[in-house]
């Protein structure tokens, strides 16, 4: 009995350990480690607090071609200037033919005004810095000869002032054979007092040296109706047109028809808007005027001919013009059936009744007699315009003509013209 009760406290004392083991706080005590074992192991990497500088790049030394030496630089009676002239033909080469620079870059190259010897150097105005920036000035150090040298080296007997006036009866037609002729004709007849209109009416494509051209002769009136000119050539044609009074852009696109936009582009006298499709009040409203801010003023002060001749615009339109065209003496609404009755009331009512002396309404529909009794009231008027209308009839523009203080006579139905006027010559 006796090793029986010793045993019993033993099995006791072993499950009390694995229930001790079970429990969360108790520990397996570690087993202590000799001097000798420490020693033999690694001691940890104590971090350096300071970081790690970050390695730049060294760019690589470029390597430099060594320039390959020809025989006439080894020939001792080589010279400098003789490179030179080898080089000469490769700067004459003609550029690209590209599409024409930004308006910034000058067309020709103008010399630059040099300062005077005495007193201060002379600012010039604003406009001549502009125009001499835009390469607006042709040069005029040109050197003109008096007579044309022929072939034995002999001159001929009629004299530059001769030839001009023999070139003046010529058309334009002639003029450019004429130009083929030699290189002194060409010099010649480039004058600007040959060219006051360039028409380039359904022209094909357009290149840089057609346009170069035409700012060499400087007319005052170029027709672009339907031709192939894109928004780039127009922004840097128009502006190195000082001299343009009349413009013609019949049939084109309004995003080319913005081109007159520019701020060098204020002198025009007359324009031509004729069957523009996408024409609208806002975008003649936004052509005619400068927005500053709310105000918005005119830009053509000086215009004195718009014509919108089936253009879709609405009889508000009239409004616009009123407003932003005060001198204007030409006005075609023509062909368009938005135009009534109301549209001549308000010409009427306004300031445009001292200045207007052509009118042109036909083709509209809804204008009836009251618009020829309302229009008594301009004073200038030469010129109306009543063809298709259908609410207008004739016994009503010839009691106009007979009443009007001024001499008028009717033609073709219902144009109202003066007696001395040539029908086919105005109506353009």
């Amino acid at each position: 009995m006796e090793p029986a009760d010793q045993a019993a406290p033993l099995d006791l004392i072993l499950d009390g350990d694995k229930k001790r083991k079970l429990e969360g706080g108790f520990k397996i005590p570690k087993k202590k480690r000799t001097d000798s074992e420490s020693k033999d192991e690694a001691k940890p990497a104590v971090m350096s607090p300071v970081k790690e500088e970050i390695k730049k790049e060294v760019p690589k030394p470029m390597k430099i071609k060594k320039k390959k030496v020809t025989d006439l630089e080894k020939d001792e009676t080589y010279s400098p200037s003789s490179k030179e002239k080898m080089k000469q033909p490769l700067l004459d080469r003609p550029p690209k033919l590209a599409l024409l620079e930004t308006p910034k870059m000058a067309l020709l190259d103008t010399p630059s005004p040099e300062p005077e010897e005495s007193g201060q150097p002379t600012t010039p105005p604003m406009a001549e810095e502009d125009r001499s920036r835009f390469g607006l000035d042709v040069p005029k150090s040109v050197i003109l000869q008096e007579y044309v040298t022929l072939t034995d080296e002999s001159k001929h007997v009629l004299t530059r002032e001769i030839w001009r006036r023999i070139f003046r009866y010529l058309l334009p037609g002639s003029l450019v054979q004429c130009m083929k002729c030699c290189k002194v004709w060409l010099d010649w007849i480039s004058d600007p007092i040959f060219w006051p209109s360039i028409n380039l009416s359904r022209y094909g494509p357009i290149f840089p040296d057609t346009l170069k051209s035409v700012v060499l002769r400087q007319p005052g009136e170029i027709d672009l109706s339907y031709c192939t000119i894109t928004r780039k050539q127009c922004d840097w044609l128009l502006p190195r047109l000082p001299n343009l009074k009349t413009i013609r852009l019949s049939g084109l696109p309004m995003n080319i028809i913005g081109s007159l936009n520019g701020p060098l582009v204020a002198n025009l006298r007359h324009i031509d808007l004729r069957w523009v499709d996408d024409l609208n009040d806002w975008g003649l409203r936004d052509l005619l005027s400068v927005s500053s801010g709310r105000d918005h003023k005119p830009r053509f002060r000086d215009l004195q001919g718009l014509q919108l001749s089936g253009c879709p615009l609405s009889d508000d339109v009239i409004n616009n013009i009123i407003r932003y065209c005060p001198n204007l003496k030409h006005l075609d609404l023509s062909y368009n059936s938005n135009m009534n009755d109301r549209v001549v009331e308000a010409i009427c009512a306004s300031d445009l009744i001292y200045s207007l002396t052509k009118i042109d309404f036909s083709g509209c529909p809804h204008v009836t007699d009251k618009s020829l009794l309302m229009m008594k009231k301009c004073y200038d008027l030469t010129w109306l315009d009543f063809r298709s209308c259908r609410e207008v009839t004739r016994g009503a523009c010839v009691r106009f003509a007979h009443s009007f203080k001024k001499e008028l006579i009717i033609t073709e139905d219902k144009l109202i013209h003066p007696p001395t006027v040539d029908v086919y010559l105005q109506a353009s």
